[in-house]
């Protein structure tokens, strides 16, 4: 969704291999207009859900305003803020933060019910970035000292 032409993507990516892509976005009220236009591909379609990732209370009722029910139909909403039951993954930020308030009990902390979420990736498979030109074969792995983010990565 940061490329203003990510809806021709999927469109041509659907006219080759008969389905969409899931779409995780942080920002869909970045370009309302692009997240509509892609949200009516995936009506069109019907091939999968897609997801928005929803950073605190104030950006859910942002979302609310600016989408109606119906356009929300298809949309998972991923509650991540701080008013969360919990925590995306224990890996990065919220994993050293964790860290720091290991053994302190501070108000306003993210609840850290880890349950199965142990990573920050959200794919197994082929990772591209067009723009720099690059693919690489990714696997979530549960984050810890080697691999902090969640994901192998490397240099």
């Amino acid at each position: 969704m940061d490329n203003p032409h990510y809806d021709r993507f999927l469109f041509d990516y659907y006219q080759i291999t008969g389905a969409l892509p899931q779409t995780t976005t942080a920002a869909p009220l970045k370009d309302p207009a692009l997240t509509r236009h892609v949200l009516g591909l995936f009506n069109l379609y019907r091939t999968t859900t897609n997801r928005f990732s929803v950073l605190s209370r104030a950006h859910l009722n942002q979302i609310h305003t600016a989408f109606s029910p119906e356009e929300l139909l298809g949309v998972e909403l991923i509650l991540q803020g701080k008013e969360a039951q919990t925590a995306k993954a224990m890996v990065g930020r919220a994993r050293e933060r964790k860290e720091k308030r290991r053994g302190a009990n501070k108000d306003g902390a993210i609840a850290f019910l880890e349950r199965n979420h142990t990573t920050i990736a959200c794919v197994s498979g082929f990772l591209v970035n067009m723009w720099q030109g690059r693919l690489r074969l990714v696997t979530p792995v549960p984050g810890s000292d080697r691999w902090p983010l969640g994901y192998p990565h490397s240099g």
